[in-house]
């Protein structure tokens, strides 16, 4: 038990009962009145050792911190060199908010300067807006015969791609502020498997039109030696990822997800037109894929910090 200061439980207009909060840094202990936690509460997690350096692996790591919600991510690892520092200064720019405050010491300090700024609703309303943007763009080029005009497009979609990772940081934030730590954590482990349970819908059903389409085709004993080998990596790739998530190995669902763009990546290099009626859908499949390895990184990053 401590006791507090009179004039500052008056200045707070603190009452028998109220909620205070301990934010614990290091050998330093804040009190904080509950009702000022959003004004001055730091939300952060600390590090250590960083399990891989290459800069697809940093940039899935630091998305998955960043989404979490946190004010402040402190990397520590005695390896940090300056190319690895410029990797995440580099990464932290892709997201909308963060900024490297501090790279010394075998330390990385990435800090939250604008999460008051946004609500929610707002940033799926400004999503929506850029999606609508986007097919108003395509109808134009269309219609005004622009072929080149069409490669600006995806240039729209990269700002979509930064609003939807500000989108779940601010709801895992509003669910951190309602819920207790460990109805928190529960909570997000709940929806990540409520989203992995959609994707394996989706890849089931993904499943469906390839082999309806295969049984449709009209060279199909010519056609469907072809996806004997294939099948089968796809099937691998997809079994690695089910592993990462349920056992939520971080390093092991990021080789999932390159291994998984790989495959894609061959597939589209094989397209035919006779043949897009089948390699979609497992194109498709390699994408669902990689959603899951996101989800177990995620879920392997969530249960590091709580």
């Amino acid at each position: 038990m401590i006791s507090l200061p009179k004039n500052w439980i008056k200045q707070n207009e603190l009452d028998q009962g109220d909620e205070i909060l301990l934010d614990i840094s290091n050998d330093i202990i804040k009190i904080i009145p509950k009702k000022y936690t959003e004004k001055h509460r730091i939300v952060r997690a600390v590090v250590n050792n960083i399990p891989k350096y290459d800069e697809n692996f940093l940039r899935r790591f630091i998305i998955a911190l960043y989404i979490q919600g946190l004010d402040e991510i402190i990397l520590q690892d005695k390896l940090l060199s300056p190319k690895i520092v410029e990797m995440i200064s580099r990464i932290a720019r892709g997201v909308i908010g963060m900024e490297v405050i501090d790279a010394s010491g075998g330390k990385v300090v990435l800090r939250s300067l604008t999460t008051a700024e946004f609500d929610v609703e707002g940033v799926l309303r400004r999503m929506s807006q850029i999606i609508s943007g986007m097919m108003d763009s395509i109808i134009d080029c269309i219609r005004i015969n622009d072929r080149d005009g069409l490669k600006e497009i995806p240039k729209h979609e990269e700002d979509t791609d930064r609003l939807y990772l500000l989108a779940v940081r601010l709801e895992n934030r509003r669910i951190r502020d309602i819920m207790s730590p460990s109805k928190w954590s529960e909570m997000r482990h709940i929806l990540g498997m409520r989203i992995a349970a959609k994707v394996l819908e989706e890849i089931a059903d993904a499943l469906v039109d390839f082999s309806e389409n295969l049984y449709s085709h009209e060279n199909y004993e010519d056609i469907a030696e072809r996806y004997v080998e294939t099948l089968p990596s796809v099937n691998d790739v997809f079994d690695r990822v089910m592993v990462a998530y349920l056992n939520s190995d971080l390093e092991r669902a990021n080789e999932a997800i390159d291994m998984a763009d790989e495959l894609e990546n061959e597939l589209l290099s094989k397209l035919k037109e006779k043949d897009a009626l089948l390699i979609y859908p497992l194109v498709d499949i390699c994408r669902k894929i990689k959603g899951i390895g996101e989800i177990a990184i995620n879920r392997s990053v969530r249960e590091m910090i709580t």
